[in-house]
């Protein structure tokens, strides 16, 4: 029997397609355990001691069908955590460890343990420390901005500490833009009077969340309070993202559609903030703009307990360029403890807390197509090219998207298909469509041709989908397949960069894209894409595939899927699939892919 064992690991808040494999000696201890995820993820825990990884052990599926779901720590019920470094790992796995499920959680660290912030405030200190050496350092500060999280809607790539410097270089300081509340408060509790300031990071953001509790709890606040403030910092209720606090509709779900304004809780390095920690919190406005894109601004709320700083973030749309930026407005920084005197601080915050949502940005989640109202009710998902929304109209559900993708799904709707769907509404950046689907786990027989003759009339109209991943097909309420999400749809082309599914690609594309060279769009791409993402699928072999990092170099990620698709789908079942996708025959197509079933 072999003395190793391979586990499945993930970090915190990361959805199930991130997992990475870590093969470890049973003899060894959870110590050494450590050491190995650490050597793993050498950005995530960069100034972290392998000591201080907080380990649990887990015991969850990877179904292909929540792959991109994120794994959030406090929900997961039966978990135990690894607190005895020198325990064995023969002694913490006594049972047979199944395949394909994921055995150790990795606890995401905070900020004060080395989490983006302090990576780039500690560039920042080193960089003025070192004013000499300066030149020397620009290579590996350079390489450390690039494996950063970066604002997808910015000017540029920036990293958070060049977005806060750009918010005090280019922004603009205001007075506080609302009425300021006259509430008094005579008790002790809620007036943030002992801040713990020479804590850590994490108590002094309990530290906020409690006296927000008592203030919303406060008679003259807690009367027709429309807001509550609500600890979000295990939630990445930003899509991905998790800021320390929401203000959110009261009595409301906790779903980015009821987010109002945004929060963080830092503890700054020196006297101020620094430009990450400024740069982290405007991110969060930028991104809750992102998710709620009928709104034209949002605040972000940065606060130690000790001072707090308002951002004001807006948005700028150039629909010629198709992009996004942002602007930003700042007030001065106030302290937050109550007194009877300079405690505007802590009338900031109480205003916010009892402003209506509409005058802090907020925007009622629903559309107006002339006499026609959508509502809003929830979050399908963020895809790469737009947001889709569950909607009702007239009491029927229908998908709302924030896209760009009119011109194609226009066209396609006059194919009048029932596996395409159809506008019902539009306005410049919005879609409304029938029907509204489900996520699928696998295809049906009946599915196959369904598909592929769709798409031999999408391919007679010169139209390529290039993105046929498993969770561009949803299922309607009649058990139809449906083909979605248009946004990277090209008219046929000898001469287009690349973008769509690169895991499913045929090999002339990804050989290209090794070598750096335009792509050719043609029907065989859209089939070969399909039939890929049907073997991926059949066989699920999620595991065994190369792991793809988001910040990889393409052209590395395109040799790797070579090696892997140059040891996969080799039978002579494939083979005849194939071959008919070469010949561009449609009905050999369905007819071979139909014997699989």
């Amino acid at each position: 029997m072999s003395d190793n064992v391979t586990l499945y690991c993930l970090v915190e808040g990361d959805s199930k397609d991130r997992v990475f494999e870590v093969e470890i000696e049973k003899r060894k201890s959870v110590g050494f355990l450590k050491k190995k995820i650490k050597e793993e993820k050498p950005n995530l825990l960069v100034n972290v001691d392998a000591n201080d990884i907080v380990l649990w052990k887990i015991n969850i599926p990877i179904e292909e069908d929540t792959m991109e779901v994120d794994i959030i720590l406090e929900n997961i019920q039966d978990k135990v955590k690894l607190s005895v470094p020198s325990k064995k790992i023969r002694n913490v796995f006594t049972e047979n460890i199944a395949d394909d499920f994921i055995n150790i959680i990795i606890e995401r660290p905070s900020a004060g343990q080395g989490y983006t912030s302090d990576v780039f405030a500690k560039i920042e200190e080193l960089k003025s420390e070192l004013k000499s050496g300066q030149e020397e350092l620009k290579s590996d500060i350079s390489k450390m901005h690039n494996a950063m999280d970066v604002s997808l809607c910015s000017s540029g790539f920036k990293t958070e500490t060049e977005k806060g410097k750009e918010v005090l270089e280019k922004g603009k300081e205001i007075d506080f833009p609302l009425v300021l509340t006259t509430i008094i408060k005579s008790s002790v509790s809620g007036k943030f009077t002992n801040p713990p300031i020479n804590d850590g990071e994490e108590a002094i953001q309990n530290y906020f969340m409690k006296e927000c509790m008592f203030l919303e709890t406060f008679g003259p606040i807690s009367d027709n309070l429309e807001l509550s403030i609500q600890d979000v910092r295990r939630s990445p209720v930003l899509g991905t993202r998790k800021p320390d606090f929401v203000l959110i509709l009261k009595d409301s779900q906790l779903d980015y559609l009821n987010v109002v304004a945004v929060g963080e809780i830092k503890r700054p390095k020196g006297r101020n903030f620094s430009n990450a920690q400024i740069g982290q919190a405007t991110s969060f406005g930028e991104k809750l703009l992102q998710l709620q894109p009928r709104r034209s601004f949002a605040f972000a709320i940065l606060t130690d307990c000790v001072q707090i700083n308002i951002y004001k973030v807006y948005r700028i749309d150039d629909r010629i360029k198709s992009i996004t930026l942002f602007k930003y407005e700042y007030t001065a920084p106030q302290t937050l403890k109550y007194n009877n005197n300079q405690n505007n601080g802590w009338k900031y915050l109480v205003t916010f807390m009892k402003s209506t949502p509409e005058a802090l940005g907020w925007v009622e989640p629903s559309l107006k197509f002339g006499s026609e109202t959508v509502n809003l009710i929830g979050v399908i998902g963020a895809g790469r090219t737009s947001i889709v929304y569950a909607g009702k109209h007239n009491g029927k559900s229908v998908a709302v998207k924030i896209s760009r993708e009119r011109d194609a799904l226009s066209l396609l709707s006059s194919l009048n298909s029932p596996h395409i769907a159809k506008i019902l509404f539009y306005s410049d950046d919005a879609l409304v469509m029938t029907p509204c689907g489900k996520k699928i786990n696998n295809l049906q027989k009946k599915d196959i041709k369904d598909i592929i003759t769709t798409l031999q009339k999408v391919h007679s109209l010169g139209i390529i989908h290039r993105d046929l991943r498993k969770y561009n097909f949803l299922r309607d309420s009649n058990g139809n397949i449906l083909v979605i999400d248009w946004g990277y749809s090209f008219y046929s082309s000898d001469n287009a960069e690349f973008a769509g599914a690169l895991e499913c690609m045929p090999d002339e594309v990804l050989k290209s894209l090794s070598k750096g060279e335009k792509i050719v769009y043609g029907g065989k791409v859209d089939l070969m894409c399909f039939v890929r993402s049907f073997y991926l699928m059949l066989h699920r072999p999620s595991l065994n595939r190369p792991s793809f990092d988001k910040d990889d170099d393409i052209k590395k990620r395109a040799e790797r899927l070579l090696i892997f698709w140059s040891i996969h789908g080799k039978s002579d079942v494939w083979e005849s699939i194939y071959n008919a996708i070469e010949s561009l025959d449609y009905k050999m197509l369905i007819q071979e892919l139909e014997r699989i079933f």
